[in-house]
């Protein structure tokens, strides 16, 4: 009886082996970690650890950064004591202002005084530049010594000037006024920034 257990015992130890060596093991296998994605990112919210706010920047160098010393950013803007300080004897806010707007094919100088009215006006056109001429940094600064002239003849020697745009005329013109030997108190840069700007165009499809 105990020869007869065995010999079952045997066999199905056996046969259980034999189908197990027949089933194909399956490997385990694991997805490579999809990175969160910007949308994903944006929608969800994410937590910032300290030195990992520039992570999900995706601008060029997004991961350096720049020390900047902003201890005496207090000495360079204007106060309220500014608007009446003197000038050659005249008081900041009653100083003549010299409009310059650079565009991309021009530059325009426009004088007024503090009441805003015109004192002058010239442009690298009425200098006799022209077409491709007056986008130039040389027209810029004829203009702008012509402007430093015309103020001087009307005894007005001390200005402050005021830029808008950021075409080839810019500093040029201002150098001009200088070299006229008008006084330049104060450059003020109105260029206006666009946040988002227009809707792009759509995507050229061929």
């Amino acid at each position: 009886m105990s020869s007869l257990l065995g010999s079952l015992t045997r066999l199905a130890l056996a046969t259980t082996s034999r189908i197990a060596s027949l089933q194909p093991t399956a490997a385990l296998r694991t997805s490579a970690v999809v990175p969160k994605g910007i949308r994903d990112i944006h929608r969800t919210g994410v937590r910032f650890e300290r030195g990992e706010g520039s992570m999900f920047e995706g601008t060029t160098g997004a991961q350096s950064y720049i020390a900047v010393n902003t201890q005496n950013v207090n000495r360079r803007l204007p106060l309220p004591e500014t608007m009446k300080t003197l000038f050659n004897g005249i008081a900041f806010e009653e100083l003549p202002i010299v409009y310059v707007k650079a565009t991309k094919n021009n530059t325009l100088i426009h004088a007024t005084d503090y009441k805003y009215n015109t004192i002058t006006y010239t442009s690298c056109r009425l200098e006799g530049f022209k077409n491709a001429r007056k986008k130039t940094n040389i027209a810029g600064q004829t203009t702008g010594v012509a402007a430093g002239q015309r103020l001087l003849r009307r005894g007005i020697n001390t200005v402050r000037v005021i830029v808008k745009g950021i075409g080839p005329g810019r500093i040029t013109s201002v150098h001009g006024l200088s070299v006229a030997g008008v006084n330049v108190v104060s450059i003020t840069d109105r260029t206006p920034l666009i946040e988002l700007g227009p809707r792009p165009r759509k995507i050229r499809r061929v």
